[in-house]
């Protein structure tokens, strides 16, 4: 008889801690296509400042964990006839795996893959960091990326004759919440802009370097 009930209380205790798992755990796998980008010696124009005040769309919605701030225009110009944008916005990261994703999400996929470790996730101080949206303003496909480095302003991008060159490093994205960073990579996403609330300049100084190359 008691080896009976000890065999009972261990297999609820087994579906108790599966139980603790699967909510844990749950939604905290992006299903969102990712694609990464080589860094490779480029060319083109660098333009002048553009503006943009209007709303934006993204889809799928990423949880990022946004700060109060709208996207802004670093950078905005034209490859062959399409135009291309780039966008930023300010998001709040947490230091324990340094994604930017709610305190929540990130405590609770943290404990899914850290159980025995998952005191750590009760202090989290706060950092900022930038997102980069890089949109082709024709078709509306959008690359999503995580920099902790400065904004990237309009000397950062240049506008070559087979894509948009990033002047930029340690760009990076994540699989799952409180995942490890895959570098070079973004987010694939769909972007709808208000288009005639987006204002381009003007192509102002050709140059030449090393970028992580957006193809056109």
């Amino acid at each position: 008889m008691k080896v009976k009930l000890i065999i009972i209380a261990v297999v609820i205790i087994l579906f108790s801690l599966l139980a603790i798992y699967l909510y844990l755990s749950w939604g905290c796998r992006l299903e969102i296509d990712i694609k990464c980008f080589d860094t490779v010696p480029g060319e083109g124009d660098v333009w002048s400042p553009c503006s943009y005040d209007g709303d934006v769309k993204i889809e799928p919605e990423i949880p990022l964990n946004w700060a109060g701030d709208r996207f802004t225009c670093a950078a905005g110009g034209r490859v062959g006839n399409k135009t291309y944008v780039v966008l930023t916005r300010t998001v709040q990261v947490y230091s324990l795996t340094y994604t930017p994703f709610s305190y929540e999400d990130t405590a609770r996929c943290y404990c899914a893959k850290h159980p025995l470790n998952c005191i750590r996730a009760e202090t989290l101080p706060i950092y900022v960091a930038k997102a980069v949206l890089v949109v082709d303003v024709n078709s509306g496909t959008g690359y999503l990326g995580i920099v902790y480095t400065y904004p990237p302003r309009y000397s950062d991008v240049v506008f070559g004759n087979d894509g948009v060159y990033l002047a930029l490093r340690d760009v990076w994205v994540v699989r799952e919440i409180a995942g490890d960073h895959i570098s070079n990579c973004f987010y694939v996403v769909k972007v709808r802009l208000e288009r005639e609330r987006l204002r381009l300049g003007q192509p102002i100084n050709r140059t030449s370097g090393v970028f992580i190359k957006i193809p056109n």
